[in-house]
């Protein structure tokens, strides 16, 4: 059996559509709601989907955006667009997408049972192919959110939320897959990092930058804070640290 999934920021349309679903067909064996695309990335990560109702307008993701992603990790998913905009530029290019149907809001229960008996047929044509996996991920997404971390250790505001909001996953699978290529954490990594580039600027020949000032150019206001985690992480303090000699640095 088949698993379609809904996903829209409005909980009434999304409730009822899926509700009508479930009473209208046995077609699928779960019927699965998200409300944003992170919540709709989880539920790929955890089964195979055989059909996503996507809005393009979601909270935290453009649904535009979101479906293009999902045409590269899960090609098998069948994709329907349901949206508020009657505008030729979205259907464009939701078209371009390659999506099955476009449907606008407010939906007539007609129009939703067609496309329930289109899928039917769609569905039996894609019984020979292989499903896609629950797990489908580029394998370069550790490094590039590796090469994020390098590229904005300084930003106080960085996180693994917004991080895997920018690469299109989910919190939990990104640090997941950072565990099986860096074999730790984001956090871990980010704080590595940070320590690594005050140990840099701790040891620049000629300049004595302040403690508060490195704190703040590797991402810490608060530079007792940096000072605790430097001991805890290095073993000495920031200002044991610059005294050391240059090649008792190299080793460490």
């Amino acid at each position: 059996m088949s698993t379609l999934l809904l996903v829209d920021d409005e909980k009434p349309l999304r409730e009822g559509l899926a509700a009508y679903i479930r009473q209208s067909t046995t077609l699928f064996s779960q019927v699965l709601t998200a409300k944003n695309g992170t919540e709709a990335l989880q539920c790929f990560e955890e089964q195979p989907i055989a059909v996503a109702m996507i809005d393009i307008n979601l909270g935290d993701f453009n649904g535009l955006d979101l479906i293009a992603l999902l045409n590269k990790r899960y090609p098998d998913t069948i994709i329907v667009v349901i949206s508020g905009y009657d505008d030729f530029e979205f259907v464009r290019k939701a078209l371009t997408l390659k999506v099955h149907d476009y449907l606008l809001k407010p939906i007539p229960r007609s129009d939703l049972a067609k496309l329930l008996t289109d899928l039917e047929g769609q569905l039996a044509a894609l019984t020979q192919k292989k499903p896609n996996l629950p797990v489908s991920q580029d394998p370069k997404l550790a490094q590039q959110a590796m090469s994020y971390i390098e590229n904005n250790y300084f930003d106080r505001s960085i996180s693994l939320q917004q991080v895997a909001q920018t690469f299109f996953v989910s919190p939990s699978q990104l640090n997941k897959l950072l565990k099986k290529d860096y074999d730790t954490t984001f956090a871990e990594l980010l704080i590595q990092y940070r320590l690594d580039k005050a140990k840099e600027l701790l040891q620049s020949d000629g300049l004595q930058y302040p403690i508060a000032e490195i704190a703040k150019k590797v991402g810490y206001d608060d530079s007792h804070y940096f000072s605790r985690l430097f001991r805890k992480k290095v073993g000495m303090t920031p200002s044991q640290y610059r005294k050391l000699p240059s090649k008792e640095t190299l080793r460490d």
